[in-house]
């Protein structure tokens, strides 16, 4: 018999639900609360760190080292913490997400009277940072293959409203009451994370097989075992899958990684338009996530892809062609579009191709494919900046994903297992 394990000791809100069913709806429910605070708290930081960053002194080439140093702690972290998920279950995983995003908006907060060294070391951190692995890997759990896109496309939705809010959030706190003050509300927020999660979701969501369980946790892997992840890695779809997903990032990072100091040094944008350009962007990936289900119903894998990345290379030119922050507008709604809908099929495609007891090492591949090209580019992408201008950018970006446009065109079908 196959169950999802939501039973746990620890955990009434979930433990005294009556039925399968009903749990599995309960725990949807609250995963999706929890995503939604957590996008509102990483924004409220993400829209104070620049400005500390600005305050402290770091010119663009600084600035691409903290990038890297945040890809670097990223990348090393993922694969172990996709196993850790799949070994210990996903409260255990998001606690731990929780805890290292509340010790990192504190140390932002000591930043100020310990100057750039500590604005680096408060990057660490984000070694145990990986809240869309942890979710991501619980959402394929509770859904089958058939709504599988349709559910991580709901979970992205639910994405959007910290997109939308927190930006805006964090200009106004910033504007009025300063880069620590915004800090503190984000560790709070991320503390009450924590409580929820230990309130509500229970232990582990992984669909077990009952006569095997025993069996199971008896011959449990270590969770510094890299066999486990070359074992993903032989799989041809995966491998396929990831290689897509780490070259469009590469231009993705090239162009994200230095998109705040284009903001403020170029747009001269105000921390309050900062927000709202945030939140306008968010706005975006709200439609371009409900836009999944329809599409995926109405084609196939592959052309939901071409589409989606033709999007993006639309995007790229047009902001290579942007002159104020108002074309750069215009130039990311196809840019976001294609981007949020391509991810959300590798990530689909990644969790379809490997069994459930895998979910949280293949999304923890699929976050590190992207942070190996996040560790090279910013020192790339600061380099252009200098060098021959914001524009060079857009053009590196549009050079990138017009190769891979042409790939998945000339592809006949989804890489599949």
């Amino acid at each position: 018999m196959i169950t999802v394990n939501t039973e746990d000791s620890g955990s009434k809100g979930a433990g005294n639900m009556s039925g399968p069913r009903r749990n599995t709806k309960f725990l949807m429910f609250m995963i999706h609360v929890n995503y939604a605070i957590y996008g509102i708290s990483s924004h409220l930081q993400g829209g104070a760190f620049p400005f500390v960053s600005k305050k402290l002194g770091v010119d663009p080439t600084t600035w691409g080292y903290l990038q890297t140093t945040i890809a670097v702690a990223q990348l090393a972290g993922c694969p172990i913490f996709g196993r850790f998920g799949d070994l210990y279950g996903g409260r255990a995983a998001m606690t731990l997400t929780f805890l290292g995003m509340m010790v990192e908006n504190l140390l932002v907060v000591m930043a100020f009277s310990g100057g750039i060294p500590l604005l680096f070391i408060s990057r660490a951190p984000m070694l145990f940072i990986h809240p869309m692995t942890a979710f991501q890997m619980v959402v394929s759990d509770l859904s089958d293959e058939k709504t599988r896109a349709d559910a991580l496309a709901k979970l992205n939705i639910v994405s959007t409203i910290g997109r939308i809010l927190g930006p805006t959030i964090a200009g106004w706190l910033v504007e009025h009451y300063g880069e620590s003050f915004t800090c503190l509300v984000a560790a709070s927020m991320s503390a009450l994370c924590v409580t929820l999660v230990w309130v509500f979701v229970p232990a582990s969501t992984k669909q077990v097989d009952e006569e095997k369980a025993e069996t199971s946790s008896q011959n449990k892997p270590s969770l510094f075992d890299y066999r486990e992840i070359l074992r993903l890695l032989r799989i041809p779809a995966v491998a396929e899958l990831l290689g897509i997903k780490m070259f469009c990032s590469i231009a993705f990072f090239l162009l994200n990684s230095m998109m705040p100091i284009i903001q403020m040094e170029v747009f001269k944008m105000s921390p309050q338009e900062y927000g709202y350009f945030g939140t306008y962007l968010g706005i975006v990936y709200l439609i371009c996530f409900s836009c999944v289900s329809p599409l995926t119903k109405r084609l196939s894998d592959i052309n939901v892809m071409r589409v989606s990345e033709l999007f993006v290379t639309i995007g790229d030119f047009g902001l290579a062609l942007s002159n104020n922050y108002w074309q750069a507008g215009l130039a990311f709604l196809p840019r976001c579009f294609g981007d949020g809908i391509l991810a959300t099929m590798i990530n689909s495609g990644l969790s379809k191709g490997v069994s459930a007891q895998d979910t949280g090492g293949v999304m923890g591949l699929s976050l590190s494919a992207g942070h190996v090209p996040h560790m090279i580019t910013p020192p790339i992408a600061a380099y252009l900046f200098e060098t021959f201008g914001y524009r060079s950018i857009g053009i590196g970006c549009f050079a990138i994903n017009s190769v891979l446009t042409v790939y998945l065109f000339r592809r006949k079908d989804a890489p599949s297992t």
